[in-house]
């Protein structure tokens, strides 16, 4: 393994005696390097470029996919593709997730084998950057959420306040998606932050850590930089999540799938300021 990958860690997955543990790597990419650019003034100075490395993907010994990541969090964007894809069912499904970045992949195994091939027969393209497709009838298996959740505007501006103070890759550098899970309380307590070169990286990203800490979507905010298209309210919908705020817009397929789904819509938010698409009565107000 190269020098990005650190040693491999044995997470158990469950607290009663003789539970499985699954084989996980931690291998990290450094997020930006430097580089020499000349300026309008015909100056020259150093800045940062964010980090872009690709990263294939093998289930049981058989190719599924390359992504284009900043590998941030690497295992957790396998897992969470893994998971918001419908391949495993199971965080105890697994067994290894292992990356290597001198070769450029991820080798995850089962716990009992079965055949890739059957669960990504059928692909529907999609607009998710750097990804694209999403595999089975995706659509089909959608429930909508059931939730009575509100959130408050105060809390809703608290949240967007603690992401806007954070010290971000796209601050120091740019063009890269972040996203962020909060708690759905005072204060609005953030949980992880993830920021790749596509959204929905970020996402699964987010979702991979979800699966690991056992952490339920009903009582959480998710926000994203990126623009909320059908595939991001989906993946809103199976983490369980209510309300979806991005910086950003969406498309009319993303705004009907939330109607139908349950998912509230906040877009172009800033401290002070959003527009709500979808479920508006979940969003409180002081007198």
């Amino acid at each position: 393994m190269s020098s990005d990958t650190e040693a491999v860690f044995q997470i158990p997955l469950g607290d009663a005696p003789g539970a499985p543990s699954l084989s996980m790597t931690r291998a990290r990419r450094p997020a930006t390097e430097a580089t020499t650019v000349i300026d309008h003034e015909g100056q020259s100075r150093e800045v940062e470029v964010p980090g872009e490395h690709a990263l294939t993907l093998y289930l049981n010994k058989q190719e599924v996919v390359t992504l284009m990541t900043l590998g941030q969090a690497p295992e957790a964007l396998i897992m969470g593709y893994l998971r918001n894809q419908r391949l495993v069912e199971s965080l105890a499904d697994l067994a290894t997730v292992h990356v290597d970045w001198e070769t450029g992949a991820c080798a995850v195994t089962t716990r009992e084998a079965f055949d890739v091939r059957e669960r990504t027969a059928k692909r529907t393209v999609t607009t998710g950057c750097g990804q694209g497709t999403m595999f089975g009838d995706w659509l089909e298996a959608l429930r909508p959420i059931e939730s009575d959740a509100t959130v408050s505007v105060e809390t809703l501006d608290a949240a967007l306040a603690q992401i806007l103070a954070l010290d971000t890759i796209y601050k120091r550098s740019g063009s890269v998606h972040g996203c962020a899970l909060l708690r759905n309380l005072e204060g609005a307590p953030l949980l992880y932050h993830v920021e790749d070169v596509g959204r929905h990286n970020a996402v699964d990203s987010i979702s991979g850590f979800m699966w690991l800490d056992e952490e339920i979507g009903a009582d959480k905010i998710f926000y994203t930089t990126g623009r909320l298209t059908s595939e991001m309210v989906m993946k809103a919908v199976q983490m369980g999540v209510p309300f979806l705020v991005s910086r950003s817009g969406l498309t009319q397929m993303g705004l009907q799938l939330a109607k139908e789904m349950g998912v509230t819509l906040v877009c172009r938010a800033r401290v002070g300021r959003h527009l709500i698409y979808s479920h508006p009565e979940r969003i409180t107000r002081s007198a």
